[in-house]
Formats: C-alpha cells, sequence, structure tokens
C-alpha cells in the first residue's frame, strides 16, 4: 500500500514534517513501526530530456521494425513492472512526469540499447544527462563511453610500473571503458584534454560487478 503526503515544513534541525492520510485502524492492526518515504520530483521536464527519451525511443523501434508507439508503451510497462514499489498503480507519461522519473526512465532504455547493441544515429553521450552514470553502464556492458562501440577497460588512475597488472588491486581504483580508437586517443592527448573534448567527468571506481566482467582480480 502506498500513499502520497505533503511536505508541511522543515524545520531548524533539518526534520521534515510530512502530512499524509493515513488509516490508523491498518497501521494498528499490521503493527507498524516504520514507512518508506520517496520525494517525488517537482521539477518541470525540460524539452532536452523529453526529445532524448523520444530518441532513444526511435533508435529501439528501427532496430526493432516496431513503432515508436509500440517501443514506448512497452518500455513504460516494462520498466513500471521493474519499479512497481514505487510506482504502484500509476503509468507515467512523458509529457508531464517527474524530471527524477524521466531520468530513470532514460537510464533503462540506455541499458537496454548498450546490451543488445542498438544502433543509434547520434552518440548517445550527446543525450545524457547523468555522465558517471552512463560511464558505468558502458563499462558494464563493454561499450566506449564516446563513440558505443565495443570497449575495453581503461583505468584513469594508471598502475604504476614494476606492478604486475594481473596481481594489483583493482577494485575501487576508476576506469573507463573505450574502444582501441579512443583509447589509443587518451594515451596520445592525455587524459585532461580527453576529458574536456568529450565533456566527460572521469572514470567510476571499478566494483566487484565490473571486476567480474572483466576477469580481474580481487
Amino acid at each position: 500500500m502506498m500513499m502520497k503526503g505533503r511536505v508541511h515544513d522543515i524545520l531548524s534541525d533539518g526534520t521534515c514534517v510530512i502530512y499524509a492520510e493515513i488509516p490508523v485502524a491498518l497501521l494498528a492492526h499490521r503493527k507498524v513501526k516504520e514507512v518508506y518515504v520517496e520525494p517525488i520530483d517537482s521539477r518541470s521536464l525540460s524539452d532536452r530530456q523529453r526529445r532524448a527519451c523520444y530518441a532513444f525511443i526511435g533508435a529501439i523501434a528501427d532496430w526493432s521494425g516496431s513503432s515508436r508507439e509500440e517501443v514506448k508503451e512497452a518500455f513504460k510497462i516494462d520498466f513500471w513492472a521493474e519499479h512497481i514499489d514505487t510506482l504502484a498503480d500509476k503509468i507515467f507519461s512523458l509529457s508531464d512526469a517527474p524530471m527524477s522519473l524521466v531520468c530513470r526512465f532514460q537510464r533503462f532504455l540506455i541499458d537496454f540499447i548498450l546490451r543488445e547493441n542498438v544502433p543509434t544515429k547520434f552518440p548517445i553521450l550527446d543525450f545524457v544527462d547523468d555522465i558517471k552514470d552512463y560511464t558505468y553502464l558502458c563499462l558494464v556492458n563493454k561499450k566506449c563511453t564516446v563513440c558505443g562501440r565495443r570497449g575495453e577497460l581503461h583505468h584513469v588512475d594508471a598502475i604504476g610500473m614494476g606492478n604486475d597488472r594481473k596481481e594489483a588491486t583493482h577494485v575501487g581504483r576508476e576506469a573507463l571503458c573505450l574502444c582501441r580508437v579512443h583509447h589509443d586517443e587518451i594515451h596520445a592527448d592525455g587524459y585532461a584534454a580527453f576529458m574536456e573534448k568529450y565533456h566527460l567527468e572521469g572514470g567510476v571506481p571499478i566494483d566487484e560487478s565490473i571486476r567480474r566482467i572483466y576477469g580481474l582480480k580481487r
């Protein structure tokens, strides 16, 4: 059961006061002691974010042979099924959904495109709002962060000379996934120039999932 409330006040100590209509008898019956609270983003959705979602939907439609409307509705339902705990019985609309929700839906589309090798007529990086999250998705799916081609792991904080790359500790080190062309380019031009050229925000720390995907030593 999900209930909607409204932020009434934020006190000086940082406590947030929320008013919500709650069936007290039901809470008593279930012996409820704790509740989850999810902030609802009230920022207006930008045209850029909406266009990005439709661009990704269009790429999937061209790849699958389905209409854009079919793809949009199918992915909205799949997304809803994965987030039913927070979306409850609401099928959202791209015309008026909260910004944070559309960003999550955008990530859902990008993950599918990278995982299924869906070709796009545009660099995905140009449409992404959360660069760090996109960088992580590229690492997980072994796709170049810049162009989307098949990629390989590049250590941002390079393993020093004299250390065995196979035996070094990888978890926690920052990394990017880059194709051979862009891997050579970052070595030739330098890290700072490369980041500025492609408007990247650095690498992301290697976690256990990335370590396993690339077969790295603990």
